[in-house]
This record gives C-alpha cells, sequence and structure tokens, in this order.
C-alpha cells in the first residue's frame, strides 16, 4: 500500500491509495462505515435464524393444525349428544335452566355474532333490529316464538329468513342465546313492542 499523497488541487484530502490499478485508475482505501459492516454480519447471522425457523415452522404448523382439529372433534362430539334439537318451549329452556346444556350458550353466541350482531348488536343492544336485552319484543310473545323469527324471517323481510341458512341445531342454540340476553338491559336501543311473560313463566 502506497503513502497517502497530500491534498488534491481543492484541499481535500484523498486517503491512501492501495496498488490496485484499474486502466490507469488508482483505487482509494476508503474501509466500509461501521454501521454497514454490522449490518452485513448481522444479516448472516439472521440467515441462520430464519432457516432454523423455516425448517420448524411445518412442524408447529402441524401441532396447530391437530390442536385445531381436535377442537372441531370435541365439538362434533358434542353436538352428537344433542341429538335433533326441536324449536319448542322445553328444548329452549333446557339451554336457560343454569343445568348442563348451558355451556352451549357459547355456541349460540358464536353463530348470533356471526349471523345478527350487525342489526342488533354485538350485546344485543339493537341496531337496526330491535334491542334483545330489555322486556319489549316484536313479533315474539312467548319462548317458542324466538325460532320461528328465525327460520322464517319477520317484518317484511327487514328481518331475513335463516331457516335455509343454518341448521335446526344451529337455530335452535342462537334462539337460546338470544332468550338467555333479556334482563340484562344494555344501553341501547329503546324498547319496541310489548312487554311479555317471562320465559319460566307459568301458561306461557
Amino acid at each position: 500500500m502506497s503513502q497517502s499523497p497530500a491534498d488534491d488541487a481543492h484541499g481535500l484530502a484523498t486517503g491512501e491509495i492501495t496498488d490496485h490499478v484499474y486502466d490507469g485508475i488508482q483505487e482509494y482505501d476508503n474501509p466500509l462505515p461501521g454501521w454497514w459492516t454490522l449490518l452485513f454480519y448481522g444479516t448472516i447471522v439472521y440467515s441462520f435464524g430464519y432457516l432454523f425457523f423455516a425448517f420448524a415452522k411445518p412442524q408447529w404448523t402441524d401441532v396447530n393444525l391437530e390442536y385445531e382439529a381436535a377442537k372441531v372433534r370435541e365439538q362434533e362430539r358434542e353436538f352428537a349428544l344433542l341429538g335433533e334439537l326441536q324449536p319448542d318451549r322445553e328444548t329452549l329452556m333446557t339451554f336457560l335452566d343454569g343445568g348442563e346444556k348451558a355451556k352451549f350458550l357459547s355456541n349460540g353466541e358464536a353463530l348470533f355474532q356471526v349471523n345478527c350482531a350487525s342489526c342488533h348488536g354485538k350485546k344485543g343492544e339493537g341496531n337496526a333490529g330491535p334491542n334483545m336485552t330489555d322486556d319489549a319484543y316484536l313479533n315474539v310473545t312467548s319462548l317458542a316464538d324466538i325460532p320461528q323469527v328465525v327460520i322464517n324471517g319477520a317484518n317484511g323481510a327487514a328481518m331475513p329468513a335463516w331457516g335455509g341458512r343454518l341448521s335446526m341445531n344451529e337455530i335452535v342454540l342462537v334462539s337460546a342465546y338470544v332468550a338467555s340476553l333479556r334482563g340484562q338491559e344494555v344501553a341501547g336501543k329503546a324498547p319496541e313492542g310489548e312487554v311479555i311473560p317471562a320465559w319460566g313463566a307459568e301458561g306461557e
């Protein structure tokens, strides 16, 4: 490596000149910035980590898929225990009386959030559709009317018919969940319709 030459005509230091000459052009010995060197070595380290995770990921994915598949199988097993549900008062009350079947209200809630929340609100507080958390109802005079409204719709198709979109078990579960919202009095749309007897009232 040659010595450091003097400043150029503009007073700028030219730095040390290497012994490399290309077509009569000499090369300055300018070291790379420290940040660039760190970045370069960092990418090398990152590549080893990336290769490890790239090969390990399929195994993790398989574990996650197996976990999800197990949940589906368990849900199918539980649904099989329910049998063919009927959209009547007696069936709905088995989900509302706090017994073993009450756990299936979470399935009804999931159906509600997907299919009903856009009109009735996430908590049943009402939006385009009525508030489901007070004691006043439109098109419903008894507990057994709820699944019929779900099946057939109401108010000139303002409430769509879900009979052709949901299975009967799904209709019963979402109806039971809707019935369970009664009395929560979530702030939202004002009560509409008529106040009707409690679900467990005699003579319903």
